[in-house]
């Protein structure tokens, strides 16, 4: 589909189980592919809204940090002499 000139791809992937961000199931493989995109929006049975929870904490086990700031990470340069992996 493309909106505003932006090419986007909507996937319906399997469910995450409980034990998916240890393997269980075709667990590794949804969430590399999960790891990819730029968005996920968590559909569940409105009678069993715990299902979320559940794929929230798979998620957090296997990486994701939804709805949380990037840690502040910096890059500093420094010089050849204060390097420690520099060969000798």
């Amino acid at each position: 589909m493309e909106y505003n000139s932006a090419r986007i791809q909507v996937l319906d992937m399997p469910g995450i189980i409980e034990g998916a961000s240890v393997g269980k199931g075709l667990g590794k493989q949804i969430l590399a592919a999960v790891r990819n995109a730029d968005l996920v929006v968590i559909m569940v049975d409105a009678h069993k809204v715990e299902q979320a929870e559940i794929i929230r904490k798979e998620l957090y086990q296997a990486g994701f940090r939804l709805n949380q700031k990037p840690p502040a990470v910096q890059v500093m340069r420094k010089s050849k002499e204060e390097s420690s992996w520099a060969p000798q």
